[in-house]
């Protein structure tokens, strides 16, 4: 049981540090989904077939309204959405969530008796490191609002860690609760993107990254 739960617990932290650290909007979405699925997956013993199926069909929900707010085919005269990302690289976003996982395994309970496995208390700690700085300075309402959903399953996961499996109606709370962040982030975002520029940012990025100008060149005919 242990080496399943360190198995989820990877993949979770694995799916936000992607979600982070992501150019991309539709990689961002499907590392959400990740979360959003795996997450409930770190608790011992694991909730009710009811509480699983409810968080199921909230993340599928979730993921499919932030799927619309995206879905959009790039063309000649439609540019792919280049997210902000991560400043500071994957690299350094891994390290600080390794970083942020000892530290959560360190304090196991938090100085009381915990009810939960440790690995939800490690996970929770190291998505939540990763979660906030973006949250503090993005720009992209896509990427901060991404990052809100993830302190939400940092806070929960530290939750089970506290106080053990929830049961079937905070399980039932948490998917509404899930869903409605999820609804609000799509609308902003699809709003964002209507704005004029064709993208997610709330405000222009005052500092713009330069871009490197691919090195190929055509060949003259003459």
């Amino acid at each position: 049981m242990i080496l399943v739960l360190a198995g989820v617990a990877l993949a979770v932290i694995a799916g936000a540090v992607v979600a982070v650290s992501t150019h991309t909007p539709r990689i961002l979405v499907l590392a959400l989904a990740a979360v959003l699925v795996l997450s409930p997956l770190l608790a011992d013993p694991l909730p009710t077939p009811l509480a699983l199926i409810a968080r199921g069909l909230g993340a599928a929900l979730a993921v499919y309204l932030l799927w619309i707010a995206i879905r959009e085919q790039p063309t000649a005269a439609i540019p792919p959405i280049v997210l902000e990302g991560t400043r500071i690289g994957w690299p350094a976003v891994t390290l600080i969530a390794a970083a942020a996982t000892v530290a959560g395994l360190g304090a196991d309970g938090l100085g009381l008796p915990a009810q939960g496995p440790a690995l939800a208390g490690a996970a929770g700690f190291a998505i939540a490191a990763v979660a906030v700085i973006p949250v503090i300075t993005g720009r992209d309402i896509l990427v901060v609002g991404g990052a809100l959903l993830l302190l939400l399953h940092a806070v929960l996961l530290v939750r089970v860690a506290l106080g053990g499996t929830p049961g079937p109606a905070e399980e039932l709370l948490t998917t509404a609760l899930l869903v409605v962040v999820a609804g609000t982030l799509a609308a902003l975002a699809r709003a964002a993107r209507e704005d004029g520029d064709r993208g997610y940012a709330v405000v222009p990025d005052p500092r713009p990254r330069p871009r490197h100008v691919a090195d190929a060149h055509p060949i003259d005919p003459a």
